[in-house]
């Protein structure tokens, strides 16, 4: 679960990116932030993924305070959460499949369960028949389902 409760965030240039935002967003939940240049999308993805702290309220994701995270337990609470980046970077000589593995390899999970939930997010993103293709050869939409 997501959860913002009075969250606000300015900037030293005097920007006030979010202004007492709350939000609750329940596991299972598929959610689209979209809004014109300057609504404070990126602000609230860096919030929840814990590259910037709210200057009041609170940010939770799956009962952990975000904005109290200690820098150096960041990494590790960003393992279990996923953000896809309009600059996707895909590894460019690994195949389809081997990039979303490859996201799960260096997390340690074991490889009976990256094989599955290889195949799974394959079908989820309707993807299945592009695992041995290259990045280069999807298109952009492709690219990023993979990502």
């Amino acid at each position: 679960m997501i959860e913002l409760k009075d969250a606000s965030k300015a900037y030293p240039n005097g920007v006030h990116a979010l202004n007492h935002i709350d939000l609750r967003i329940d596991p299972g939940e598929f959610v689209y932030v979209i809004g014109p240049t300057g609504s404070g999308k990126s602000t609230l993805i860096k919030l929840l993924n814990g590259e910037e702290v709210a200057d009041s309220g609170t940010v939770t994701v799956n009962g952990i305070n975000v904005g109290a995270l200690k820098h150096r337990k960041v990494p590790k609470y960003r393992r279990n959460i996923g953000c896809i980046f309009q600059d996707y970077r895909l590894l460019p000589r690994l195949t389809v499949y081997e990039n979303i593995a490859f996201a799960l390899e260096v997390t340690g999970t074991p490889s009976k369960q990256i094989r599955q939930r290889v195949r799974e997010v394959l079908e989820l993103v309707d993807l299945k028949d592009k695992e041995r293709a290259y990045p280069d050869e999807l298109s952009g939409g492709q690219q990023q389902r993979v990502t």
